[in-house]
């Protein structure tokens, strides 16, 4: 056990299963006394396969259903300690009665995870009423209820650290229309307390999870059925999804940490992290371009060439954006931060798309281009006659040279290879990647090498 929360009390609502499970274990682990809780007890012997799921998957769920009595109990075997609370943070009340609890057995409360949430999936058309209810309700009210009800605490301990769960579905998720306003009610929520609390010593941060749980077996499955024949999802990204959804217990650290008085400094931000270790940090939402008139309103006749012209010269439409076919829980590729993606090259494995500013045979010598590459997408062996320059603009990809080790890089590194040296370069398997390249003193054509087999990328990349 270690001891980067000792003497800490956290309540973590929703984890009598799945990922407040693992979080709530591994907080104790972690010397953090716990109240866990869930609305109330599960009995495994009746709980019957209504929706479908093949026989694998319903025994897969109900090994891993359990209730806030199961968790406490766990926790206290580990020689940790803890208790349960049953109850719907939904109800104003109940939420003021869970954040007592913690106050009157343990003496205080020191961290707050909401990770309590209502799962389903539908579009606008078909959700009804209570089902957007059970969907938003656990996510924002409880939020919201349990906040409510310890902030005076940890203002009067001037500490506190907030962790509301959310959802790459944030950003909007097509037929899960209700559950994405949900987690997105939650990101709001999260940023404007943050703002409020920061001269109080409290944080409050988004966490985006994605792991094993009853919950993801059940509604990624219903979802997945759901979902047109175009948008089916293949099999390798299906692959992709099932890798990230580790163990729950093993994207505990990384909340673990943002309680710690290491991490004072980080507020108001949200953050995706999943059970096989992938960590992730969202950009803020800020105004990209503006255009305007000081001298009177626009009319109709003018926007229709200064939105496309300006406002809107780097927009990308909505189909080449986020979908269930992108990566890492719904990315799809991705123009730079810097130049449009240009237009689909066919030279590299997979999906990439090529802007080509300056060619060869420029007068200055220096070609210049900007490169997308869909995941997985990546080159072959090759070299340049001059230097090469690779600023990265967006996504993780990968650089290796002939005989040395692959080098994972992200936005905001630079890469200089020397004239004539042999390397490959593209993205990382679950990821889109962009970057800008350039060639210096440009003395002859790029020349091609060994092909980079699908099965060599895997075994480099793995």
């Amino acid at each position: 056990m270690g001891n980067s929360l000792k003497g800490k009390v956290a309540v973590v609502t929703g984890s009598g299963q799945g990922i407040g499970r693992g979080v709530a274990l591994f907080f104790a682990s972690e010397g953090a006394k716990v109240v866990t809780n869930n609305r109330k007890p599960v009995d495994k012997s009746r709980i019957e396969n209504t929706e479908g799921l093949s026989a694998e998957e319903f025994q897969r769920m109900v090994a891993l259903k359990g209730d806030a009595g199961s968790t406490a109990e766990e926790i206290i075997r580990m020689g940790g300690e803890a208790i349960a609370f049953y109850g719907d943070v939904a109800d104003f009340e109940t939420a003021g009665r869970l954040v007592e609890t913690a106050v009157q057995t343990f003496g205080r409360i020191d961290i707050l995870v909401n990770n309590a949430a209502g799962l389903g999936q539908g579009t606008v058309e078909g959700t009804t009423e209570e089902e957007w209810d059970y969907m938003t309700q656990a996510k924002m009210k409880g939020a919201f209820h349990t906040m409510h009800y310890a902030i005076p605490y940890m203002k009067k301990n001037k500490f506190g650290r907030i962790l509301n769960c959310a959802s790459n579905a944030w950003r909007g998720i097509a037929n899960l229309s209700a559950y994405s306003a949900g987690n997105s009610g939650v990101v709001g929520l999260t940023k404007a307390a943050a703002k409020e609390l920061q001269s109080f010593g409290i944080t409050v941060n988004a966490y985006c999870p994605q792991a094993d749980s009853p919950g993801h077996i059940l509604e990624f499955s219903k979802t997945i059925q759901s979902l047109d024949e175009d948008m089916r999802l293949s099999a390798e990204k299906m692959r992709q999804i099932e890798k990230q959804h580790g163990d729950p217990y093993d994207l505990a650290p990384f909340l673990a940490y943002l309680c710690t008085e290491d991490a004072r400094y980080i507020s108001g931000s949200v953050f995706g992290v999943t059970g096989a270790g992938r960590i992730e940090y969202f950009s803020e939402p800020e105004i990209t371009s503006v255009i305007s008139r000081e001298d009177r309103t626009w009319n109709v006749e003018e926007l229709k060439k200064e939105v496309p012209e300006n406002l809107l010269k780097n927009y990308v439409r909505l189909e080449e954006r986020d979908s269930w076919k992108g990566a890492g829980g719904g990315e799809n590729l991705c123009n730079s931060v810097i130049f449009p993606r240009g237009e689909e090259y066919k030279g590299f494995s997979n999906t990439a798309y090529l802007n080509m500013i300056l060619g060869f045979g420029h007068p200055s010598k220096c070609s210049i281009g900007n490169v997308t590459f869909g995941p997985g997408a990546h080159n072959n062996w090759h070299r340049h006659f001059g230097y090469q320059v690779l600023m990265v603009t967006g996504g993780e990809g990968y650089y290796q040279e002939w005989g040395k080790p692959v080098r994972r890089i992200k936005a905001g590194d630079v890469v200089i290879s020397e004239p004539g040296v042999k390397h490959w370069h593209g993205a990382t398997q679950d990821h889109w990647f962009v970057h800008i390249g350039m060639i210096l003193n440009e003395e002859r054509p790029t020349e091609g090498l060994e092909e980079l087999t699908e099965e060599e990328y895997r075994s480099i990349t793995k």
